[in-house]
């Protein structure tokens, strides 16, 4: 059987209904499995263009080692989730915010939103799981939780024994209402972007007339 193959994410998403981090922290540790915890919070910084793409600038305020990444994903054409999705990422801890936004618009992204996010970070040997709050620009919280597929394990597995690492955890996360029927089907990114290219076509038509 086909292997998913390199530079791909394998995760899946729920949204909860309030601020259940303390139930999901409890589950987690319960288990009976080695895990490392972080806790990381800061913004996400996402530049899009008019075709749709989008790049992605993370650092975390409390991230001792400075870490910072650039990120772009693309899903297949005519997919209706974001489960199985090519990722990349790519490390800029040397370089400041205002190099990094230079560097968006000279590949013709520009500004689009920014969200904070608050992540209890759970890392087992094949999954990483995720409790995490954002706090769009309105000030307005949301919560989540994900699982997602180890990043240097998906390449020797089939799609299918991706599912069974998946099922694995919902199963174990089940008394949060974790289930495959509420997977989202849509990502961060589609749930803040904003449609500011339209906004500037339109606008550029108006001054026209």
């Amino acid at each position: 059987m086909n292997k998913l193959g390199h530079f791909k994410e394998f995760e899946t998403k729920y949204c909860l209904d309030g601020d259940k981090v303390f139930e999901f922290k409890q589950l987690i540790e319960n288990l009976n499995e080695q895990y490392d915890f972080l806790y990381v919070q800061g913004p996400d910084f996402y530049y899009t263009k008019p075709d749709g793409s989008f790049l992605r600038y993370r650092k975390a305020d409390n991230d001792k080692t400075g870490r910072a990444e650039l990120t772009m994903k693309s899903k297949s054409a005519g997919s209706s989730n974001n489960i199985i999705r090519k990722e990349i990422n790519l490390r800029v801890d040397k370089n400041n915010f205002s190099t990094i936004e230079e560097f968006a618009s000279m590949l013709g992204y520009v500004f689009n939103f920014k969200i904070w996010k608050m992540c209890h970070i759970y890392k087992f040997k094949d999954a990483t799981l995720v409790f995490y709050t954002v706090r769009d620009q309105n000030s307005e919280m949301t919560h989540f939780v994900e699982i997602e597929i180890d990043e240097d394990l998906i390449p020797k597995l089939t799609e299918e024994e991706g599912w069974n690492i998946i099922r694995k955890y919902e199963k174990e996360l089940l008394p949060l209402g974790i289930t495959h029927r509420h997977r989202l089907n849509k990502s961060l990114f589609e749930m803040y972007v904003k449609n500011i290219h339209e906004d500037k076509i339109v606008q550029i038509v108006e001054n026209i007339k």
